[in-house]
């Protein structure tokens, strides 16, 4: 709902999507709850988009739980969890910087690929081919 608010993205925002489109949401990939100490913060959603190449759509960790480095946790367990991942992509707002620093800081690499939302709001694609954290066979 903040991000809403600040950026007024009437036409994708998930705030506005229908129960059908959510619902048919969850149906797609995996969604996965973030706890932090025994307290529900938050929650990921991925899903293959085709083979080996995953797509992080949405994380979200509550406001007063950002900043601990929770996302970037969660970020090399679900990479963990996709050995067979060669590839994940996510899109995110080009004006939230806190976010487009965190996504590169775990080594994604922003494409040349935006849409232009209104004149608040850029959505924009990173990429991430290399440094995946895999799990090592023993």
């Amino acid at each position: 709902m903040p991000l809403y608010k600040k950026y007024e993205d009437l036409e994708t925002s998930p705030v506005l999507q229908s129960f059908e489109r959510f619902n048919e949401r969850l149906q797609t990939g995996d969604f996965y709850k973030i706890f932090h100490e025994n307290t529900l913060v938050g929650s990921v959603h991925v899903y293959k988009k085709t083979p080996g190449v995953m797509r992080l759509h949405m994380i979200n960790i509550l406001e007063e739980f950002q900043g601990r480095g929770i996302a970037q946790q969660v970020m090399i367990r679900i990479e963990s969890m996709y050995p067979e991942i060669n590839s994940w992509e996510l899109d995110t707002i080009l004006e939230e910087e806190r976010n487009c620093y965190l996504y590169e800081k775990m080594g994604y690499v922003q494409t040349k690929d935006t849409v232009r939302i209104n004149d608040k709001m850029t959505i924009v694609q990173y990429t991430k081919q290399e440094g995946l954290n895999h799990l090592q066979s023993l």
